[in-house]
């Protein structure tokens, strides 16, 4: 009898030891918050959206202050994303309700990865906008930002990557990433779009 007792036991302790804990996050309309652990190599998370709207996910270079990568999390759905070290996750609201998510976070140590491909060269830049206007724009594999009038984003892009302007349903050329972009440039987004137009 004792001996079923402890083994009841030990298998609710296992049981009640292996379930998962979920962080909870409420983000503020029209807000980013920023998530960081900068103790660990780098951390795996998966995130729950259980908001009524979408959530922007991006991960953020903390040298350069530029997206790495960027997507969003569809009402109900879950992703599970890699955050490397040196670099931070962000949670974007661009609605005007609250939305909430919720996370758990697993360490690793990314650092061992061995690369088994040459690097692209990678050019890290601002995209500005200086006009009232939201400017829609797509860099394919990356994210589709919205520059917001008289505002800059930082990237980080390789060289070979190109950014489209989402016009009127079509996709119009504006920029293809090469050498000749110095890092930390500043480059006129609207300059570049009435280029596209005019030719």
């Amino acid at each position: 009898m004792d001996k079923l007792l402890v083994t009841c036991f030990l298998t609710i302790s296992f049981a009640f030891g292996q379930k998962e804990i979920r962080s909870q996050l409420i983000i503020p309309p029209k807000q980013v918050i920023h998530i960081d652990y900068p103790l660990y190599k780098g951390f795996n998370v998966k995130i729950w959206n259980h908001s009524k709207f979408v959530v922007g996910i991006s991960t953020i270079d903390k040298a350069t202050d530029s997206v790495r990568k960027s997507f969003d999390i569809e009402k109900g759905n879950n992703a599970i994303l890699e955050v490397n070290k040196g670099m931070y996750l962000q949670f974007e609201n661009r609605f005007l309700a609250y939305l909430k998510v919720a996370y758990t976070i697993q360490k690793g140590n990314f650092e061992k990865k061995k690369l088994t491909q040459p690097l692209i060269p990678q050019r890290a830049f601002y995209l500005e906008n200086n006009t009232a206007q939201v400017l829609p724009l797509r860099i394919p594999g990356v994210m589709s930002p919205k520059l917001s009038p008289f505002s800059r984003s930082g990237v980080d892009l390789p060289n070979g990557q190109k950014i489209y302007l989402d016009f009127k349903g079509n996709q119009i050329l504006i920029l293809t990433v090469t050498d000749s972009i110095t890092h930390g440039s500043r480059i006129d987004v609207a300059k570049l779009i009435e280029k596209a137009l005019n030719q």
